[in-house]
């Protein structure tokens, strides 16, 4: 029994590592992207970004590469899915507009927090 759940908890693990990376292989295959499920991991990256503490938002160095990872990925899925249907080109626009804004707040804490250590 206990082989039995591990081999299904093994198989199911491979499809969805599977279906993960055949998201990523856009370029192949533009026609088998699926736009809601690259919208939900797009909205679960930005909730992770948000969580994050605010100090990490001053350290730009360490994070730029994930940040133009995340805007290049927002732009990708823009071009690919935001024609497809109107709900999924709004929920688009709208992840695109709170990382705009959360990008922003970063750069004037930052800004304010170099401030205030310089005086």
């Amino acid at each position: 029994m206990w082989v039995v759940a591990a081999v299904v908890a093994i198989l199911y693990a491979l499809v969805g590592i599977y279906a993960g990376l055949a998201q990523q292989d856009i370029v192949a295959r533009p026609a088998t992207v699926e736009c809601g499920y690259r919208i939900d991991l797009l909205r679960d990256r930005l909730v992770a970004l948000f969580d994050q503490r605010p100090q990490r938002w001053a350290e730009a160095e360490e994070d730029a590469n994930a940040a133009a990872d995340l805007s290049n990925l927002l732009r990708e899925t823009q071009a690919l899915c935001a024609g497809s249907d109107t709900d999924l080109g709004r929920r688009i626009d709208r992840l695109i507009a709170l990382h705009r804004e959360f990008a922003e707040r970063g750069r004037r804490h930052a800004d304010a927090r170099r401030e205030l250590l310089a005086l």
